[in-house]
């Protein structure tokens, strides 16, 4: 496993193709607990304003990784993570270079 690919948590590396232009924007991170240890099978809630809903679960490295729509407003999409025994403390979107990935790490802390 290479270290970019551990960086982008879900990015176009390390078998990710680009499948931006038929998909939209890739909306990625991680979802980790307080002390970074990652968080198997959360869900990760993306609402658009005026859209659809998707959810998606992190894997067993606690990333998760999806798309809205082609024509998705990304700074209309807002990111919430849930985990029975969980809550969310923080949300980290990190700078974007590129408006095809966008990624956002969910902190979460137990209950």
């Amino acid at each position: 496993m290479s270290l970019s690919w551990i960086n982008l948590a879900g990015g176009l590396e390390d078998g990710y193709p680009d499948d931006t232009s038929v998909s939209g924007p890739a909306f990625f991170g991680f979802v980790r607990d307080e002390r970074g240890s990652h968080i198997t099978k959360a869900t990760v809630i993306l609402k658009e304003a005026s859209g659809p809903t998707v959810k998606v679960i992190s894997n067993i490295l606690g990333v998760y990784r999806t798309h809205i729509s082609v024509n998705v407003k990304i700074e209309a999409v807002t990111i919430s993570c849930e985990k029975v025994g969980y809550k969310q403390i923080k949300l980290v979107r990190r700078p974007q270079k590129t408006n095809k990935l966008i990624e956002t790490d969910c902190i979460m802390q137990k209950e």
